[in-house]
C-alpha cells in the first residue's frame, strides 16, 4: 500500500472536513445497525439518512464504558473467522476489556500511527526504538511498531528492559526516535547518567511520550517533558491513545495539541450535561471510531478530560486538536471547595528533582471534600518543598508522606502499569 499522507482529510478546509465527517458517521451508523447486536437494538429508531449535520450526530445516544464492559459480546460485529488479533485493556479503571481485531482493524491502526509519526516529521531515514510493553496483549506495542514500520522506519522492539540493557541497545543501535512512558523515560535519564551517558554521541532527535501527560493546560512542557528535552537534547511529542478507539491523538511538528485523524475518528468534547463544550473549555472526550470491524462504537465516552484547542495549526492541518489529558472524569478531586484533576498535582511533582516515585491516594471524607494524601519516594529534605509548592500553586493542603518503593508497589498491587492515582473512594462518579 502506497502511503500518501498528503491525501489525508486533515489538509482539507474545516468545512470540507465537517461535510466528509457527517457522511462518514452516517455510513458508520448504517454499518453498526447491520452488524452489531447492541446497536441494532439501541439505534432501532435512528435512520442514517436523517444524519445531515454535526447537530444530528450530537443527538445520537452515548455509549458508556460500563455498558461496553457488561455487554462486550453484543458489540462485537466480526465473525470468529475474521478475527486475527486479540488485545486486552489493562483494567486499571475497572474490568479489563477484550477487543478482537480483524486484519482491516490492524491496517487501520497502522495507518493512524503512520499519519501520526509522519505529522511529527518522522521519515524512513529514522531509526526507532519502542520502549513499550510488547506482551500482556496490550494494543500500544502493536500500534507504534506497525505505524513506524509502515513509514519504512528501522524499528527495534526493545520493550521495557533492565537499565543496563536499555543503555546497551541505545548505544548499539543509536535511535533517532524513541517511544515510551514519560515516568519510565525520566527514570532512564537518571540511570543513563549514572551509567555514563554521552550526549554528544547520541543521535536521538524525537521522543514520543505515551500514557502520561507531558504538557500543562497552556500546552507548555511540564517537569517531565523539560527533563527529557534537556537531557537528550531532543524534541518531545505527546501522543494519547485509547484501546477502545484504536486511534491516537498525536502532536505534529508544531507541538500544539494532539491531532485527530478525521477519516478515522469523529471527535467531540462534551460538558457534564453532554452538550458540546466550547473551544478551550474542559470537558470529556467522546469519540466515534470510523472503519472499525471488530468492535465498532458510536459516541463512546472515554472518561478522559481534555479540551479542544482553538484556531488553525501552524502545520497546515485543519483537523481537530485536543489538549493534554487532565485526568479521568472519575478522578476529579474536591478539597475544601477547590476542584482539580490529578494533572495539577503530577505537574508539580514532575518538576521537583529527587522524587523517585510517588502515589496519590484518594479516599472518602465525612464531609463533601475528598481526602487526599501523597506518598513520595524522596529524601526527607524535599518534604517541605513539595508541600509548599502544592499549597502555593493549588491553594490546598495535601499531606505528604515519605515512602519507599516497596510500600508504593504494595499499594499498586499487581497492576502491570505504574498508576500514579489510587482511588479508594466509593461514591458514584468513581465507577467511570
Amino acid at each position: 500500500m502506497v502511503f500518501r499522507p498528503e491525501l489525508s482529510w486533515e489538509f482539507l478546509s474545516g468545512d470540507e472536513i465537517a461535510a466528509k465527517s457527517v457522511r462518514a458517521v452516517r455510513n458508520h451508523v448504517r454499518h453498526v445497525k447491520e452488524t452489531s447486536a447492541y446497536y441494532r437494538e439501541t439505534l432501532f429508531d435512528v435512520f442514517p439518512e436523517d444524519i445531515k449535520s454535526p447537530e444530528d450526530i450530537a443527538k445520537l445516544p452515548f455509549t458508556e464504558k460500563s455498558i461496553l464492559v457488561e455487554k462486550t459480546a453484543s458489540f462485537t460485529a466480526a465473525t470468529p473467522q475474521q478475527i486475527v488479533e486479540t488485545v486486552v485493556t489493562s483494567g486499571s479503571t475497572g474490568m479489563p476489556l477484550v477487543f478482537p481485531l480483524t486484519a482491516t482493524d490492524l491496517e487501520r491502526l497502522e495507518f493512524n500511527e503512520a499519519l501520526a509519526f509522519n505529522s511529527a516529521g518522522v521519515t524512513c531515514a529514522d531509526r526507532a526504538q519502542v520502549y513499550v510493553s510488547l506482551d500482556r496483549l496490550f494494543i500500544a506495542g502493536i500500534a507504534y511498531y506497525r505505524g513506524l514500520t509502515h513509514l519504512g522506519v528501522n524499528t527495534a522492539r526493545i520493550g521495557v528492559l533492565p537499565m543496563d540493557m536499555q543503555k546497551h541497545y541505545f548505544d548499539l543501535l543509536k535511535p533517532t526516535v524513541v517511544v515510551g512512558v514519560p515516568s519510565f523515560l525520566k527514570k532512564l535519564t537518571e540511570e543513563f547518567s549514572r551509567l555514563g551517558f554521552n550526549r554528544e554521541a547520541s543521535c536521538l532527535k524525537k521522543i514520543f511520550c505515551i500514557g502520561e501527560s507531558i504538557r500543562t493546560v497552556d500546552l507548555q512542557l511540564n517537569g517531565a517533558g523539560k527533563t527529557l528535552e534537556e537531557f537528550f537534547d531532543a524534541k518531545v511529542y505527546s501522543t494519547y491513545g485509547n484501546t477502545e478507539l484504536s486511534v491516537s491523538y498525536c502532536e505534529c511538528i508544531a507541538q500544539k495539541g494532539g491531532h485527530a485523524r478525521p477519516e478515522l475518528v469523529y471527535t467531540e468534547i462534551v460538558d457534564d450535561n453532554g452538550a458540546p463544550a466550547p473551544d478551550g473549555t474542559v470537558g470529556e472526550l467522546v469519540a466515534t471510531p470510523l472503519g472499525v470491524e471488530g468492535v465498532p462504537l458510536v459516541r463512546y465516552k472515554t472518561g478522559d478530560i481534555t479540551f479542544k484547542v482553538a484556531g488553525a495549526c501552524d502545520c497546515g492541518r485543519n483537523s481537530l486538536r485536543i489538549g493534554p489529558i487532565l485526568g479521568r472524569k472519575s478522578h476529579m478531586i474536591k478539597v475544601k471547595g477547590t476542584t482539580m484533576y490529578p494533572l495539577a498535582i503530577t505537574n508539580i511533582l514532575d518538576d521537583i528533582e529527587g522524587i523517585e516515585d510517588y502515589l496519590i491516594i484518594l479516599e472518602d471524607d465525612e464531609s463533601l471534600s475528598d481526602r487526599v494524601s501523597l506518598h513520595a519516594v524522596t529524601p526527607p529534605a524535599n518534604l517541605e518543598k513539595i508541600a509548599n509548592r502544592i499549597r502555593t500553586e493549588l491553594r490546598v493542603h495535601i499531606p505528604v508522606l515519605i515512602s519507599n518503593i516497596a510500600t508504593i508497589q504494595h499499594y499498586r498491587g499487581k497492576s502491570h502499569k505504574k498508576p500514579r492515582i489510587l482511588d479508594n473512594r466509593k461514591h458514584a462518579r468513581r465507577t467511570a
